[in-house]
């Protein structure tokens, strides 16, 4: 299953050793998973990785190598509800790669679409998609 990653949650895998984005990177292969992002948000977490110190950098360099990279895609036909317009990119992106699940930390632009199908794929949080996923006793 595609699983695309919006930027907050790599940044969240990259910053604390105890997230459940950091979880969800380090069991996607073992679960089927294969984790995308969009060169948007690759671009994102590079500009604010390092706020999250030397060892959440240090993580960024190797975790960018286990993803896959899909190119930004900036338009729709579809009409979307989204009313921030720095994160209608990764939407469009995710929806133009097909990824089935789309992971936010967003929770104030991505809010009203958590827990919802838009065309197909599914918006939710990690914790969210790890309970989907049949992972329900966990601890952050």
């Amino acid at each position: 299953m595609r699983v695309f990653l919006d930027s907050s949650v790599v940044l969240s895998a990259c910053g604390s050793k105890k997230s459940l984005s950091r979880l969800i990177t380090l069991i996607a292969n073992e679960r089927g998973w294969h984790l995308v992002s969009s060169a948007y948000c690759r671009a994102e977490v590079a500009r604010n990785v390092g706020k999250f110190g030397d060892e959440a950098t240090a993580d960024w360099t190797t975790l960018r190598t286990k993803l896959e990279w899909v190119p930004d895609a900036l338009t729709s036909k579809r009409p979307l509800l989204l009313t921030a317009s720095k994160d209608k990119p990764v939407l469009i992106s995710t929806l133009t790669d097909r990824s089935k699940i789309l992971l936010t930390l967003d929770l104030d632009d991505f809010g009203p679409l958590l827990g919802t199908e838009v065309y197909g794929t599914l918006v939710t949080t990690p914790r969210d998609f790890l309970q989907r996923e049949g992972l329900q006793d966990l601890q952050t």
